[in-house]
Order: structure tokens, then sequence, then C-alpha cells
């Protein structure tokens, strides 16, 4: 479905992706890991076109990604807060992109945020509320409805439950879960947060100053990671004593 082909990417001289290469699956879930500055988010950013690569090329289902209609590439960003206008009530923050892309009738639209709050665990009520009268994971939830009213293909989730407490990580890790498996939209989840990792991802990418240390399954990974900085990874933040139990999701 989506496809790295050789992908740097440069700052002057500074690399912040060198030579990455990999492939994502229709329907899956797939972590990119790394430390702060391991070119994490650049992946989404050029994902979501904000930035260009310098060298190499990204596929989607192989096309380019400027060939695609930027419906079916959605993100849900790290901070709930800053992400939604709060001027607009939730009802119109999700109206927004409906009637950018073509849904005239206020009757259709209105139909079709309702359906999508209730599939994000929130009210119908909730429409009529600013964005100041919800929760962190409330606000986040949005952000997740947001992403999902157009039926995108793949959501990049940029740290989306950094800025939450671990409860409400939680509940956020398993609505995206839930949407994946009820929906089958494909997740690239992007994250230093090692069981968030461990709970949601089916496959994982490694990341280490830019340039890719092992891509595996992610229980694979965690038992037997082939690279030395997964294994030292892994033992620096202690993954193993802190995430490795049963999976939630």
């Amino acid at each position: 479905m989506l496809e790295f082909e050789k992908v740097s990417k440069y700052y002057g001289k500074k690399a912040v992706l060198k030579n990455v290469s990999f492939s994502v699956k229709r329907g899956e879930i797939f972590g990119i890991l790394g430390q702060s500055g391991a070119g994490k988010s650049t992946i989404g950013k050029l994902l979501l076109q904000m930035i260009k690569t310098t060298e190499g090329k990204i596929l989607f289902e192989g096309k380019e990604l400027k060939e695609l209609s930027r419906r079916e590439i959605q993100t849900v960003f790290q901070d709930p807060y800053s992400s939604l206008n709060p001027s607009l009530k939730i009802g119109q923050i999700l109206e927004e992109p409906l009637l950018a892309n073509g849904v005239k009738r206020k009757e259709e639209r209105r139909k079709k945020v309702l359906e999508t709050l209730k599939k994000v665990g929130l009210l119908e009520s909730d429409a009529e509320k600013y964005p100041s009268e919800l929760s962190g994971g409330q606000r986040q939830r949005v952000c997740i409805a947001g992403a999902i009213i157009l039926s995108p293909k793949l959501i990049v989730c940029d740290e989306p439950i950094a800025s939450l407490d671990l409860a409400m990580q939680e509940q956020i890790l398993q609505l995206i879960y839930r949407i994946n498996q009820e929906e089958g939209i494909t997740f690239l989840f992007i994250s230093h947060n090692l069981p968030a990792i461990y709970r949601i991802a089916d496959r994982i990418l490694l990341l280490y100053q830019g340039e890719v240390q092992e891509i595996q399954n992610t229980l694979d990974f965690f038992y037997h990671p082939n690279s030395e900085y997964g294994r030292q990874f892994l033992q620096n933040t202690k993954a193993r004593e802190n995430s490795l139990t049963k999976k939630a999701v």
C-alpha cells in the first residue's frame, strides 16, 4: 500500500533521514519507533506533503503522493489542545472537511458528524460544545473523528497519546485499534512510547539518527531484536520489565 524507496531528507548538509526504505501493508498498524531526533516525525511530514524528499520516492498504491487526493491520508497530532479551532463548536470543526470536499447539503454533513462522533465514543450533544468544554481525551477523540470523517485509507498518528494521562492513553489506543479493525483504515503510529507500540502495532520500524535499524513483527522485536541498537534500546528503557505484558488490544 505504502512504499518508501531509498528516501533521504537533508536540511542543508544535515541528514535527518538516510536511505530509508520500508513498506506498509493495507489494514495494518505500522509503528515507527525511535528516540527524539531519530527522524520519526520527518516521515510523517513527508507523507502529509508538508516537506519534500531530497532523494528517493514515496509511493501510495503505486502512485506518487502528489497525484493523490489529500483526503486519502489524514493525521492525528500530539497536541489536541492546539489542533482544534477554539472559536468553533465541535460540530462546525468536523463539518469543515466535509464542506471542503463537496458535501454541500447541511443535513448530510450534520448526519455524518453525529455518526462519526458516535464512532469515537462521544455524544451527539458534544457537537454543540467548544473545545474548551472538553477534556484532553475528549479533544483527542474529536481529532480522531476529524481524521476518519472523510474515510481515508491511511491515518498518520504522530505521538497521539503523548499529552494524555495513562488512563486516557489506554482509551485512545483502544479506540485506534477498534477503528483499524472495524473501518479497515491503515495506521502509521509514530511514537517513542514502547508500551504503546507494543500494545498496538503489528510491525515496527526502529530508527536511529535517521537510519533504519530494523523492521520486524512487534513481538519478534521485543523478544528477539535483530540489531545491536535494538537490543540496547530495549535494555536502556527497561522495555522487557515495563511493557511485556499481555496485549490489551
